[in-house]
């Protein structure tokens, strides 16, 4: 399994040559997303596309949520103060984004290249640099 950031997602529905080619490449992988991302996403749909709840869901039923747990929130806590003490702090939904896939040791696939200051974090990224 690999969990997916936002930003992959939004980009695969927009046609971003390396987000397709990445999911292509990753066609016979479970793909999952934290609900904070799923979160995130429906959000944005639902106020720039205005879709209701339900398409947003069905859009992107391919994808596994994965919840954000009591576990993962000691994982959030844990990454916070190590980002914190190294002063390379993180917005908190992307910490908590990190914290989802660091606690069940899968990649994250981004596009931002913030995450690899997250020590354990396994980071793929479908960009090249410079895009």
């Amino acid at each position: 399994m690999k969990l997916v950031d936002a930003s992959f997602l939004v980009d695969y529905a927009t046609g971003d040559d390396g987000a397709v080619a990445y999911l292509a490449a990753h066609d016979q992988e479970e793909i999952g997303a934290s609900t904070i991302v799923l979160s995130e996403l429906y959000r944005g749909l639902m106020i720039t596309q205005e879709m209701t709840q339900e398409e947003t869901r069905a859009k992107y039923e391919w994808v596994v949520p994965i919840p954000f747990t009591d576990g993962t929130a000691a994982e959030a806590a844990e990454i916070y103060v190590e980002l914190r003490a190294d002063g390379k702090m993180i917005n908190k939904s992307d910490i908590y984004i990190a914290a989802t896939a660091r606690s069940l040791d899968v990649p994250l696939v981004v596009a931002d290249d913030h995450f690899t200051h997250i020590d354990g974090l396994g980071v793929e990224t479908y960009r090249e640099r410079g895009e």
